[in-house]
Parts: structure tokens; sequence; C-alpha cells
């Protein structure tokens, strides 16, 4: 039996799991409020306050060394090839740079997973599902300078699409499904006969979130740049880090959105039905890609948090198909992915 310890550090909070094989005996979730999160200046800079709660999680879990065999962080590389790649040192340097012109929490996942890997004297994976690439129709944007790019949650959205298979009984080149990753950041897919179609860029378009902008009417935001009043940095926050819910009602967490409204909170309701309104009408361009040969639509993610925003998408997309919850699937993948290493069934990849 392999005891693996699995790190996904995403826009909003920590995870950790704790594998047995392919049994996960142990998880927690450590949420990250705005308010904390706004004292660090860059996504590097909360590297040691979110390596603090992780390592206080394993001391209340009474982890010492010698439990475990390894520890597995969510990837944030860019390889054709998918796999356990072994954390190094160049991995490490490469996402310092990717970080500097693109922060994203996940890109932590390599750093915790090594520290706390060497603390223990076992190795450090990351768990890396290559994505797929966007079809020559979907990458044009309207610029011949800009092409669109799939930049999605694709560890959980094609462990979704297996999922959806077994459960459904339908071979996967059998089977087009929408499939909506609902939260700090927001991927709506669009798969047929287990291939990527179209999906929208989690970093740069689609609904606003619990923290987005997502897509903005462009000519204002251009005016917004240029306005005098901001710096870079600042257009950046405003558009990933502090934009959607946090500018609204000045916090990420959809649980906590959930109770103002069942609370009555009207402010509240109007802007996570506004949310929903936007994330329906993604999903409905989805079915159009489609072309309306929709086996179901699935919803995940922190969403899942909220009856509210799931009846409300639900409402405005049954139409299409038949929506379907099921939870994150990232977590079973990571745990997956270090079993083949560790069992032998493959070599770890190294990252070059």
């Amino acid at each position: 039996m392999f005891r693996t310890l699995l790190i996904n550090p995403g826009s909003t909070s920590s995870e950790i799991s704790i594998f047995e094989d392919e049994r996960e005996v142990k998880s927690a979730r450590m949420i990250h409020p705005v308010a904390e999160l706004r004292k660090y200046s860059t996504i590097l800079d909360q590297y040691p306050y979110r390596c603090a709660a992780i390592k206080e999680q394993l001391r209340q879990w009474n982890i010492r060394k010698g439990d475990l065999a390894a520890v597995v962080g969510r990837s944030f590389i860019s390889r054709r090839e998918s796999g356990a790649y072994v954390v190094n040192q160049k991995m490490i340097d490469d996402v310092k740079s990717i970080l500097s012109r693109v922060e994203h929490a996940a890109g932590m996942g390599c750093m915790l997973a090594r520290e706390i890997a060497d603390e223990q004297g076992i190795p450090a994976f990351v768990a890396h599902c290559a994505s797929q690439s966007l079809g020559p129709m979907a990458k044009v944007s309207g610029i011949p300078g800009i092409q669109r790019r799939a930049v999605y949650h694709v560890v959980n959205i094609e462990g979704i699409a297996g999922l959806a298979a077994r459960e459904l009984d339908r071979a996967m080149d059998d089977l087009n499904l929408i499939i909506a990753h609902l939260e700090g950041g927001m991927s709506i897919a669009a798969i047929a006969g287990g291939r990527l179609v179209d999906v929208s860029n989690a970093f740069e378009e689609g609904p606003f979130t619990t923290e987005r902008s997502g897509a903005l009417p462009v000519v204002s935001l251009v005016e917004l740049c240029f306005s005098g009043q901001y710096t870079r940095e600042q257009i950046l926050k405003m558009i990933r880090g502090e934009g959607g819910m946090v500018a609204y009602l000045g916090t990420n967490k959809i649980s906590d959105i959930e109770k103002q409204v069942q609370a009555g909170n009207k402010e509240a309701g109007f802007y996570l039905e506004a949310m929903c309104y936007q994330v329906s009408k993604e999903i409905a361009a989805m079915a159009s890609v489609l072309k309306g040969k929709v086996d179901a639509v699935i919803l995940t993610g922190k969403i899942l948090e909220s009856a509210h925003a799931v009846n409300w998408i639900e409402e405005r997309c049954g139409f299409i198909a038949p929506v379907k919850r099921y939870p994150e699937q990232e977590a079973l993948a990571f745990a997956q992915a270090a079993l083949t290493v560790l069992r032998g069934e493959e070599k770890a990849r190294i990252y070059e």
C-alpha cells in the first residue's frame, strides 16, 4: 500500500488529500480570504503563507517522516506528454518565470510538493495532463496577431468526461458533452468523441467568476487601460484576483454568497444570478459548437456549494440536455499518476 500526499493550490484555496493507493482517507480545504490574499503583492509572495497552512494541517493529522511514499503537486508546466514528472530545480525555475507573466496559484504546486517531500525524504512529482489544442477555426480571434488558446482545467474536465462515459454506459467516441468547471477560474468545454472541440479560456474569456472579470467589453477596457488612472498591475488584478464577486460583494467564497442569498440579501442574489446568466450563455454557445447534439451538460467545481446557482443554471440550460452534477476528479487523477511510478508500471518523466 502506498500513501501519497496531494497538493492542489487554487486561486481561492489550497486543498490537500492523503490517498492510500486509490482510496482517499483524509482531505482538507483551506480557504484563503480576500483580505488575507490582499496582503501579498504577487502570487509567489503567498508561498510562505500557503506552505505554513499545509504544514499545520499535516501536523494536526500527525503525519510524520516515513508515513508518506510521495508528494504530488498540481502541474503548471507545458509538455506534450502526460504523466508524473519529477519536480527538479529547472521545473521550479521555469514555473517562477511563468508566474512573473501569468499569475496563478497553481504554479506553487511543484514548489509546495518539493519542500514537503524534501522534509520527508521522499520523491516529489507533478501530475501533468497535457491539454488538447483547439481546431483551426476555434483559434480565430478576429485580430490576426491574437490567437485563441485552450487554457482550461484539463485534469478535472478530462476526468469528468471519463466518469460520465462510465456512468452513462457509453463509449467515449460516441459521446458529446459540455463540461463546466465553475469556481474561482471557469472553463466551459465542448467535448465530442473524447476530443476537445472548443473551450472558454479560463484566464481571459467566459463568464465572470468569484474573483475574475471574465470577458469584458474590449473598447471600454482599452479606454480604462489608457486612462492614466491605473497601472498595468492594477488592471490585471481587476481582471484576475479582484474581479467578479470580489469586486461586487467583497468575497470569493461561493458558500458565503449562498448563505447571503439564503438570508435574503438581494444584492448577493442579483450578482450570483448574473454570474449564472453568463455561465448559461457560455454553455449554450458550446451547444452550438456541437450543433445541438449534446448528451449531457455537466456542472463541476465549487459552484456545487450553491443550490441557488446550480438551480439557476439548470433552469436556463435544461433544454439543451440533461444537466448533471459531478464532484471534481483532480485528486484521484493526481494519486493515480504517482501510483503508476511507485508501482513500477511507468517511469517518472524528467523535466528538461
